[in-house]
């Protein structure tokens, strides 16, 4: 009788084993799907990937110890998708292009008032950087939406707004000059302010 029921038990102890394995390897199957979706989301949307959020921290130090994050320029009106009132500014860091546009909203927002109090009515800082070989498609520029305090605005699934960005992209094809950029569409932007301290 105890060889029976030592050899139920052990024949039950093989099958428990083998069941928990084949249900181990279906998880780590799982594991490494969801993994590979994600590399693919990834890589289908070109943005918001680790090296393009620690680019764009990089960035904003560049952008605060030049003159780009604090000159006043010429203020204009505008519409979606940036500020109703806006401002732009152009210079270079580290040897490359970069186009600066200062968004301010808020209610009843004018020219002037934020001409009086620029910091309360900035919303947004979208930048947009040549990086030499980064996106030869698309003129190298590499685009990027930060808060007022230098953080990353996001999409709705969290995802930072920095890299090979779809809708800057898609708006900026539509410029004139086949550069993407919307400084020969005078009725568009107002001039643009150059900032001649060149960051090296």
């Amino acid at each position: 009788m105890k060889k029976v029921l030592l050899s139920l038990a052990c024949g039950l102890l093989i099958l428990t084993s083998s069941a928990l394995a084949d249900s181990m390897q279906k998880d780590r199957d799982k594991m490494m799907k969801m993994n590979s979706v994600e590399k693919m989301n990834k890589m289908k949307k070109g943005f918001g990937t680790k090296e393009d959020i620690i680019y764009a921290k990089y960035l904003w130090k560049k952008l605060e110890t030049s003159t780009l994050n604090s000159t006043p320029a010429t203020l204009y009106l505008g519409g979606p998708p940036h500020g109703k009132v806006r401002e732009v500014l152009e210079g270079t860091i580290d040897n490359q292009r970069v186009i600066v546009k200062r968004n301010y909203g808020g209610k009843n927002i004018t020219i002037n008032k934020v001409k009086n109090n620029r910091s309360k009515y900035l919303k947004a800082i979208t930048v947009m950087i040549q990086r030499k070989n980064y996106d030869s498609k698309n003129n190298d520029w590499f685009w990027i939406k930060y808060k007022a305090n230098g953080t990353l605005h996001t999409t709705p699934n969290k995802t930072e707004l920095a890299g090979k960005v779809k809708g800057c992209i898609s708006c900026h094809s539509s410029a004139s000059g086949n550069d993407l950029v919307f400084i020969h569409n005078k009725d568009a932007n107002a001039e643009i302010t150059l900032v001649n301290e060149m960051m090296k």
